[in-house]
């Protein structure tokens, strides 16, 4: 069977650079959060964010936190799979270790910080426990959402495609974040530290991913005869 090969390693650089610089903001963040430096802006923020509260944007913030938290591991399983039936095997393994690694190292910040949640600034209209820094669902976002989404374009020829995809993602991080804040689970700074912590383990992965040989996938041309 003829096969295509899905060229990497260019992306190697790109990734691996974001990488640092993201992990260079989040130690930074990290640092000004245990100061408790972030405490006056994340409160004036959570105050501005709820003045604009309606009754439809909490229902809309729902959904989005519902889908972010609940069909996490669903979507994990579906990118996975689809991964792994286009030819990818690889992908799909980078992609499982990178989630893997997201929610672990999630695990480890939260105790090595032990913040609290902002009890008290705003009405808590989600389940949330546990510590607060940083946020679980935004950090799972980025790699779960926004990484699956990356390594499924790889193969979109359509430049114009592959980017509404990747900014489709990105607007759902980005919304997945806001809700967080806005339904009175977390301090703004955390939803900015997970989504710099889920950047950086995702593109460490990616360009991991990427320095490696050329990986190839079956095309839809039929075989060859003898």
């Amino acid at each position: 069977m003829a096969r295509r090969s899905i060229e990497t390693r260019p992306y190697a650089a790109i990734a691996l650079t974001l990488g640092i610089f993201a992990t260079v903001l989040f130690v930074a963040l990290t640092a000004l959060v245990i100061a408790h430096r972030t405490a006056s802006l994340d409160r004036e923020l959570i105050l501005s964010l709820r003045a604009d509260a309606t009754p439809a944007l909490t229902a809309f913030l729902l959904a989005i936190t519902y889908t972010s938290g609940k069909l996490a591991i669903p979507v994990v399983i579906l990118v996975a799979s689809l991964l792994y039936y286009r030819g990818s095997a690889r992908a799909a393994a980078y992609y499982i270790g990178a989630c893997v690694t997201a929610e672990i190292l999630n695990a480890i910040l939260k105790h090595a910080v032990y913040r609290v949640r902002p009890h008290g600034v705003s009405p808590l209209l989600t389940a949330a426990g546990g510590y607060s820094y940083p946020s679980a669902d935004a950090m799972l976002a980025v790699v779960i959402f926004g990484l699956g989404t990356l390594l499924l374009t790889w193969s979109i020829r359509s430049w114009t495609l592959r980017l509404a995809a990747i900014a489709a993602a990105a607007l759902f991080v980005i919304a997945a974040a806001i809700a967080r804040v806005y339904l009175g689970a977390h301090w703004p700074s955390d939803v900015l530290g997970g989504v710099l912590a889920g950047s950086a383990c995702g593109a460490f992965w990616l360009g991991a991913l990427s320095r490696l040989p050329s990986e190839s996938s079956p095309s839809s041309d039929p075989p060859s005869g003898p």
